[in-house]
């Protein structure tokens, strides 16, 4: 009979949960009766651009670049293609005003050049944070895509998967829609076993992943296919929702634990920020004491979030899926968002075996464009105007790493550095620390070993990993001449 009870009041802590669910897959239903036979559950935005043509004529598109050309003089591919059968012209893909141009005896920091660039281009609705008018992908963006209008989205990457319906899909619209749903995209995989594995979810089958309406807001995903039985035992899902906002669903039991609680069992309501309520000193919680008893704040009590959901949160933005640019922060994190996060290379790797041709280019995401208007010096930018099909390793392991895992660089013959036997290289002579208070007794570092808030923020903001604070590796400059 306990055993009945226990499981029963285990049900119901999970019925939120549950329930939070389960209207989302209510929404999700009724997203699908609006999207029709569209295989993404994603509202169409009627304020983005028109969709590029499948077939013109060469003068139609030339027409379409004219202006452009005026500052753009020179390109790697007009149409982004290695074939020059694809007729296609600037603002079918990327939008803007074609019909703006400039003499070429205009300089680039005049007046008349300025308002040129303003009148052609779509401008984004937050210029300082895409270091307008630089066209680099900006460091560490997170969900700025999410932010931006549909519009500048589709000036800066037309291939994103939030207008690569338009700018792609009068000829790619299968393989757009299968990206959409791909692993990369979604981390269907990644998000359904931490999901289960850290008491967010009661289900094995995955039913989380990663999509987006075209104006940011978070979607879910339907499969055109029906799966039957066999396909569902094959592992294949007919929808994904999204994942749940961390700061408001109601989290699982497991990780209480870890709370301060134990000794002190009291029914009264714990007080948020203030420990010592009573006061008295010997009775204060301990860290790791709930040994037989668990605190006494319950689920979605005292300020409490879901710890494992805003830590998948997290690592999504460390280590973003291809929704999203990469962190484009420092060597080897240098890529685009949607299709071309993996069909348009960037510099990321100064070995031969792992980038191939493109090795010689360095890993410091420059440019080699043709393009007179891309600056060669600043980090950020694709090495050339152009989809290929021959994509490096190199590209794969921006975001098949994980520290301190092993994943892509196996392939390549070596893992993470170890932290002990290439101590010498990894770690400084002197012990850093965060602040003052890290700092144990009898210990007098000098001030340049204490970091300070402000800067252990700066390198958590692009490696989480506890470790990089205290080792070589926090700094981007000791990662370029890592390898040499």
């Amino acid at each position: 009979m306990k055993q009945n009870n226990r499981f029963a009041r285990r049900n119901r802590r999970g019925l939120p949960q549950l329930m939070v669910l389960i209207f989302s897959c209510i929404s999700l239903v009724a997203l699908s009766v609006n999207a029709g036979n569209d295989a993404g559950i994603r509202a169409e935005n009627p304020a983005s651009a028109h969709q590029a043509p499948r077939f013109q004529s060469l003068e139609d598109a030339q027409k379409k670049s004219k202006g452009c050309q005026s500052c753009h003089t020179e390109v790697d591919s007009i149409s982004m293609h290695e074939s020059e059968a694809v007729f296609l012209g600037c603002v079918d893909c990327h939008g803007g005003n074609a019909e703006i141009s400039v003499s070429q005896a205009t300089a680039s920091d005049s007046e008349d050049y300025q308002r040129a660039l303003k009148q052609a281009h779509v401008l984004p609705l937050h210029p300082e944070q895409w270091n307008w008018p630089s066209s680099a992908n900006p460091e560490s963006s997170y969900t700025l895509l999410n932010q931006e209008s549909v519009d500048f989205v589709r000036f800066v990457n037309p291939s994103d998967y939030r207008v690569a319906r338009d700018a792609c899909g009068a000829c790619h619209l299968p393989i757009v829609q299968a990206a959409e749903r791909s692993l990369m995209a979604t981390g269907a995989m990644l998000w359904g076993g931490a999901a289960y594995n850290n008491g967010i979810v009661p289900f094995k089958r995955y039913l989380l992943g990663e999509a987006y309406a075209p104006n940011g807001d978070a979607a879910g995903l339907k499969n055109p296919v029906e799966p039957d039985e066999a396909m569902l035992a094959k592992g294949v899902l007919p929808s994904l929702i999204a994942l749940p906002r961390w700061e408001n669903l109601e989290p699982g039991d497991i990780f209480r634990i870890f709370e301060r609680g134990g000794r002190n069992i009291g029914n009264l309501f714990p007080e948020t920020g203030l420990p010592n309520s009573i006061p008295a000193i010997q009775r204060l919680e301990e860290p790791g004491r709930p040994d037989f008893r668990q605190s006494n704040r319950g689920p979605g009590t005292g300020a409490r979030i879901a710890v494992p959901v805003i830590n998948i949160t997290k690592t999504r933005l460390n280590d973003p899926f291809t929704w999203f640019l990469g962190t484009n922060d420092q060597p080897g994190d240098y890529r685009s968002s949607g299709c071309a996060a993996c069909h348009v290379v960037y510099s990321n790797d100064k070995d031969p075996k792992h980038s191939g041709p493109y090795a010689k280019f360095g890993h410091d995401g420059t440019s080699q464009s043709k393009d007179p208007t891309i600056a060669k010096n600043e980090s950020g930018h694709p090495l050339a105007h152009s989809f290929t099909r021959a994509i490096p390793t190199s590209q794969c392991m921006i975001c098949h790493m994980h520290q301190p895992n092993v994943f892509v660089n196996s392939y390549m013959g070596y893992t993470m550095w170890d932290y002990e036997s290439d101590a010498p290289f990894m770690w400084p002579e002197k012990q850093r620390y965060r602040s003052h208070y890290d700092v144990r007794a009898g210990a007098h570092p000098d001030p340049e070993q204490i970091l300070g808030h402000a800067k252990v923020r700066e390198i958590n903001k692009r490696n989480p990993e506890e470790a990089a604070i205290r080792g070589k590796w926090s700094d981007p400059e000791f990662l370029d001449k890592v390898s040499e």
